[in-house]
């Protein structure tokens, strides 16, 4: 998946753009305050984009 597509299903769950990090961005949930890191890899594997959804699912 591209990282441009996978960012407008994040922006689309209320994940907005924390902060920079060396390799990876962070993504904050405005509901839950929860975060997770992005990759700057121009594709994410399908298999960590579902992990990171999955992430932000959690309680």
């Amino acid at each position: 998946m591209k990282r441009n597509e996978f960012i407008k299903i994040l922006t689309a769950n209320d994940v907005v753009f924390f902060r920079s990090g060396s390799r990876h961005d962070i993504y904050r949930q405005i509901t839950t305050g929860k975060k997770v890191s992005v990759p700057r890899h121009g594709e994410i594997d399908n298999i960590l984009a579902k992990e990171i959804l999955k992430e932000l699912r959690k309680e």
